[in-house]
């Protein structure tokens, strides 16, 4: 089930950069690859690969766990910022900030920091 779920993160997340490809050169179909891509990898893969990390045992430390909540938590403010941008709705720029904001100033810190400290337990 694991390796499944991980190929068809693989897969959505690779359609998703084709759409933005496909959006770089306009080409047609490019806003329905990065919608259907971003909202299976975002909303469906990337939560359960959590499940599963969280289900093993591995996110047994609390920084570990508050940064896989924080990055799951921009992944979706993010997709939801672009479903917004689709609709052409006033509140994507906030969602998209919001989004950033959360990714720059609590999950990139949290990653940095256990990379510290995992380097620390390993010498």
């Amino acid at each position: 089930m694991r390796k499944i779920i991980n190929i068809s993160a693989y897969l959505f997340s690779f359609i998703f950069m084709i759409g933005t490809f496909f959006s770089m050169l306009k080409l047609p179909f490019s806003n329905i690859l990065i919608y259907i891509g971003e909202t299976i990898a975002g909303l469906i893969c990337l939560p359960l690969i959590f499940f599963f990390k969280w289900r093993e045992h591995k996110l047994t430390k609390n920084r570990l766990l508050f940064q896989w909540l924080f990055g799951q938590s921009a992944v979706v403010i993010f997709v939801i910022s672009t479903w917004l941008r689709f609709n052409n709705h006033y509140f994507a720029n906030i969602t998209l900030l919001i989004s950033f904001t959360v990714l720059a100033f609590t999950f990139l810190p949290l990653l940095f920091y256990n990379m510290y400290k995992q380097s620390l337990e390993e010498i």
